[in-house]
């Protein structure tokens, strides 16, 4: 397979219901829902870690949080592993990062790098900071927003971006791969000019909340989110915290919905802006070798399920869209199931001609291109101190020190309000369920650092060396593979003894 051009497109904090070609009809998403129709989109995919740092983390070095050790933000990840740029920049790549890192230290081998310092709020001086100050802004952020649209952070990014690539392509040096990494959808919610009023008319989705259910959660959910011992309006920030109530204690939903109108302006506002990238690229002759990734580090709850923060598996948070396109190589217009940012970093480094044994996931583009399904058949992730896996019909999340978790049936209960843990109708597959989980995550190693440090010695030593020299980190991927499927094959068997199998 020939080598690719890369360009990696992501935002921050885009749930699934931003597009429409997720069957959103609420949503604006013309360019993404287009470039879809000509790519493959994945119905399934899943951060490796619902919360920016970690995953950021898992993408550059394509390994899982208790390998890389960034579980959560603020921990700083190890810094031995064979970086995604370090390994393309040895291959001959150019090597452009624009826009938001959150993976710590950004590598010299980002040839080319435009770097946002802080959040998204953030006094920062840097390259963004000094465009706002040369037309007469702030870079501090609010709503109503003041900077025009074509000034804004993510057509700031997208004209950086362009320009970059334009320069690279023009002096002849490639292949490329370029890391376009917006801000939004996060907040604070400041879709600019004209996007801060689209959503004003369109009806929105009804909010997935049962009274009272944010009692509910694992002291571990809680305790990420700061939401013990608050009172029920403390807290309902639009970036963060439990519901906001009426007097009454109902849901006040004209703030929330006045925060989702802008979430939603604010996520089309950025499919805009990803569309005179693509129109860009396309324009300028790079349609058929540039392999185009687009998909975001987590969604958030916007008070699904009684809070606003990420920092959780349910979908709303846990699942991410993924679109890929590379024309003549990559089915157009199909869609496949699971995949996790891990594999993208497997992918990437698949289409620069690669096989890097550490990296925890699979390459999608050689069965993608062959006609064949996902090599990934369930997602699996991590939280601080707490794992998930969600099978086709099943999710499971376990809270190690609580040594407890919930289990959600996917299929009869998509909106995961009614947790199975403890049914015991169930029992069964939680068993089955959890074994998978612990397994695969007893399972995990540091495969980079063993191959490393492996030399011999005596004869037992000897076989354990050839046996550690043989290892991919993609193996407990494929083991995990295999348990979750023989878990969701015995839902279509009939067998009156267990309630939760359906028939087939």
């Amino acid at each position: 397979m020939s080598r690719f051009n890369v360009l990696l497109i992501t935002t921050d904090t885009s749930r699934c219901d931003t597009l429409g070609v997720y069957g959103n009809s609420h949503a604006v998403s013309p360019h993404l829902d287009h470039l879809a129709g000509e790519g493959v989109v994945f119905d399934q995919a899943h951060t490796p870690a619902p919360v920016c740092m970690p995953a950021r983390c898992s993408l550059i070095t394509g390994t899982h949080t208790p390998v890389h050790g960034c579980i959560e933000n603020g921990v700083t990840r190890r810094t031995h592993l064979a970086l995604l740029p370090d390994l393309l920049a040895e291959a001959g790549y150019t090597n452009v990062m624009v826009g938001k890192t959150h993976f710590g230290p950004v590598p010299p081998s980002f040839h080319v790098q435009h770097v946002l310092k802080g959040e998204k709020s953030g006094q920062g001086d840097d390259f963004y900071a000094e465009h706002l100050r040369a037309h007469g802004f702030n870079r501090a952020t609010r709503h109503p927003n003041p900077v025009p649209e074509e000034l804004f952070s993510e057509a700031f990014l997208v004209d950086t971006t362009i320009r970059e690539l334009d320069a690279l392509t023009s002096a002849g040096k490639g292949p490329f791969f370029a890391f376009c990494s917006l801000l939004s959808p996060h907040a604070p919610l400041d879709p600019p000019g004209r996007w801060a009023t689209l959503f004003d008319d369109r009806a929105l989705p009804p909010l997935n909340y049962t009274p009272g259910e944010e009692t509910r959660h694992p002291r571990h959910l809680k305790m990420l989110l700061g939401l013990e011992g608050r009172s029920s309006g403390e807290g309902a920030s639009e970036g963060h915290g439990a519901i906001p109530r009426l007097p009454d204690g109902a849901p006040d939903m004209t703030r929330i919905d006045a925060a989702r109108r802008l979430y939603y302006g604010l996520a089309a506002y950025c499919d805009a802006q990803i569309g005179r990238l693509i129109r860009w690229l396309d324009e300028r002759g790079l349609r058929e070798n540039t392999l185009v990734i687009f998909t975001s580090d987590h969604g958030q709850q916007y008070w699904d399920h009684g809070f606003n923060d990420k920092h959780n598996f349910y979908d709303a948070s846990w699942r991410v869209p993924l679109i890929m396109r590379l024309p003549g190589v990559l089915p157009q217009g199909q869609r496949r199931r699971f995949a996790i940012w891990n594999d993208l970093t497997a992918t990437i480094l698949a289409g620069a001609g690669l096989d890097v044994p550490a990296v925890q996931g699979f390459d999608l583009l050689g069965p993608l291109s062959r006609g064949e399904d996902s090599p990934r058949r369930c997602a699996v992730s991590h939280l601080y101190k707490a794992c998930a896996l969600a099978t086709e019909r099943w999710k499971l999340e376990y809270y190690l020190e609580e040594g407890r978790g919930r289990l959600w049936d996917r299929v009869n209960d998509p909106a995961e309000r009614r947790d199975l843990w403890e049914d015991a109708a169930y029992g069964e597959v939680r068993q089955a369920m959890l074994h998978a989980l612990l397994t695969w995550r007893g399972d995990l190693t540091d495969v980079q650092w063993l191959q490393e440090h492996t030399s011999g010695g005596g004869p037992v030593a000897v076989r354990v060396a050839g046996h550690t020299r043989g290892m991919r980190g993609s193996d407990a991927e494929q083991r995990l593979n295999e348990r979750a499927g023989a878990i969701d094959a015995l839902c279509h068997a009939p067998d009156a003894m267990h309630p939760w199998r359906s028939p087939s």
